[in-house]
């Protein structure tokens, strides 16, 4: 498995220039690229980052072995030079599998894995699907990052703890509700049955 991340700060490294690397890799026919388009100072792509870099350390130890694997984040600029890269992303971050010489492309939200949450475990769900190999055991990713991390993450993704009531109305707009003159049987309702004393 070969690992590439390509900022402004890194590209030219050692006397070796990634992005060529990286188009080297699109460009081979047998090679199952997955890349990860960001833009500096984009909020999403700053929380997704963290998830893909997680995929080095996670997948499956069959993939240690493979060169054909290929998992990469790329600064959206430096993208624009490759020449394998089938199109422009759109909006950011942008999650591709790319293979046969840039003539396949899948794009990660149309992938047909169960859960799209850019968590390191669906990353390694769309990488072993794409790949073909078996699915990574729940046991080695809890081992890699600690249950307190998944429970934070999931608290800030729900909105924590609290329970949410009601259905489409806002909470200022429920606020707003005069009791003693409600209009009509929504607001009655609401005041009879929904609203707390």
């Amino acid at each position: 498995m070969v690992y590439l991340e390509i900022n402004k700060s890194n590209y030219k490294k050692n006397g070796k220039d990634l992005v060529r690397e990286l188009d080297h890799h699109l460009g081979s026919k047998d090679n199952k690229c997955f890349v990860l388009i960001f833009m500096e100072g984009c909020g999403p792509c700053n929380a997704t980052r963290p998830e893909w870099k997680k995929i080095e350390n996670v997948l499956h130890k069959d993939f240690l072995n493979r060169n054909d694997i290929i998992i990469a984040s790329i600064d959206h600029q430096l993208a624009e030079e490759l020449k394998y890269m089938p199109s422009k992303p759109s909006s950011f971050p942008t999650m591709r599998f790319i293979t046969n010489s840039g003539k396949d492309v899948e794009n990660y939200e149309d992938s047909k894995i169960n859960n799209k949450d850019r968590t390191i475990d669906s990353f390694v769900e769309w990488v072993n699907l794409k790949s073909g190999e078996k699915n990574i055991s729940k046991s080695d990713r809890e081992n890699y990052e600690p249950h307190k991390r998944h429970r934070t993450h999931k608290k800030r993704l729900y909105g924590g703890t609290r329970k949410k009531r009601g259905g489409k109305w806002s909470l200022k707009y429920k606020r707003s509700i005069n009791c003693k003159h409600p209009k009509g049987f929504s607001q009655k309702q609401h005041c009879k049955y929904g609203r707390k004393k």
